[in-house]
């Protein structure tokens, strides 16, 4: 089989995790895997897990003759290669792969997965995805409900829920992160993810100016950075923007704690994989995160609120106890989000698109 993955760009992120990650699965499996995508600092990271890439202009805030050269390239691609299924990732994405092949007259699958978007863009996603698409997978149960109720039909909505899990990194790595680093004894506080309005870095650093001791930092890159480096030295916030971290499962294994403060997520990968790794998490009770990590695996707060995440981020450090019963319930949440399943469960959606019938999962 030949599968052709369409998304934006390839620059570090969950969706794009996951596009690697099924098109590996794929190569393992004897199919022929393609990324088509804008570019991005993860393309070398596709290639080596068996994927070719195939250039496109960038669309995630491209203009209209950015998304017209898309179509034509898209289209040309889809000829040469013939897939027999076209995965897009995200509203933009599945928009283009439609339009490429009907240029392409080509009648491959579209299976079409929606990662989440901003709750205010639900109508407009669903309105969208009508026109372009028969069904669609959702990444998570709190994805599937929001596009429902923003008026996709619920019969048409398959859930796969996103796997992820990281293997832990040795004493060496760790160290030498933790050396890097120049943390000493300092305990380190982290939070991981792109650098947009989503995850709502602003309240890590609020909450961050309210306590002492600790090394806090957050790993990532994305639009916003400057604005957050400048944030943090009017606040006097010792937050320090790492930019990527190449190495997530040693920034996991040296933090005493993990801080999610997102305003909403679909399903947050990188949470996920510190919770796979036993980390002491801290995030908000935000649809994506309470469908998926059960009371005891993490503390959780009002989303939007500083004081309450200094507060439980301060229980983690002063609370060995607290932090060892959040390591553990976290290794055992973690067993129900295993990578396995979601790519078990992605062969047969594509196996059953490709062959036209009516249900994928």
């Amino acid at each position: 089989m030949i599968i052709l993955h369409v998304l934006p760009n390839l620059a570090p992120g969950g969706m794009e995790r996951l596009a690697i990650q099924l098109a590996g699965d794929a190569a393992r499996h004897g199919d022929r895997a393609v990324i088509a995508s804008g570019p991005g600092a993860w393309v070398d990271k596709a290639t080596a897990a068996g994927a070719e890439h195939f250039a496109l202009p960038a669309t995630s805030r491209g203009t209209i003759a950015d998304m017209a050269s898309a179509i034509i390239l898209l289209g040309r691609g889809i000829r040469k290669l013939r897939p027999h299924v076209v995965h897009s990732h995200n509203v933009r994405a599945t928009a283009l792969a439609r339009l490429a092949l009907l240029t392409a007259r080509h009648q491959a699958a579209l299976v079409p997965t929606l990662h989440g978007v901003d709750p205010r863009e639900y109508r407009a996603a669903s309105r969208a995805l009508r026109l372009t698409t028969r069904r669609v997978i959702a990444c998570a149960p709190a994805v599937a409900r929001s596009l429902q109720a923003a008026g996709f039909p619920g019969d048409r909505i398959d859930v796969i829920t996103n796997g992820a899990a990281l293997l832990p990194a040795d004493h060496k790595r760790q160290g030498d992160l933790r050396q890097s680093l120049a943390l000493g004894q300092r305990p380190l506080v982290v939070g991981i993810g792109r650098l947009t309005e989503q995850k709502n870095w602003p309240v890590f650093i609020e909450a961050a100016s309210r306590l002492d001791g600790p090394y806090f930092a957050i790993a990532g890159e994305g639009p916003l950075r400057q604005q957050l480096v400048g944030l943090a030295s009017r606040r006097g916030s010792p937050v320090r923007v790492l930019g990527v971290v190449d190495d997530i499962p040693a920034l996991v294994g040296i933090a005493s704690c993990v801080v999610s403060t997102s305003t909403w997520e679909g399903l947050p990968l990188a949470l996920l994989e510190a919770l796979s790794l036993g980390a002491p998490v801290v995030a908000t009770a935000v649809d994506g995160i309470t469908d998926v990590v059960p009371p005891g695996a993490a503390l959780l707060v009002p989303p939007g609120d500083p004081v309450a995440v200094s507060a439980a981020i301060a229980r983690v450090l002063s609370d060995d106890n607290l932090a060892a019963s959040l390591r553990a319930a976290a290794l055992d949440a973690a067993v129900a989000w295993k990578p396995e399943r979601m790519l078990s469960q992605y062969r047969s959606a594509y196996q059953a698109a490709a062959a036209g019938k009516p249900r994928w999962v």
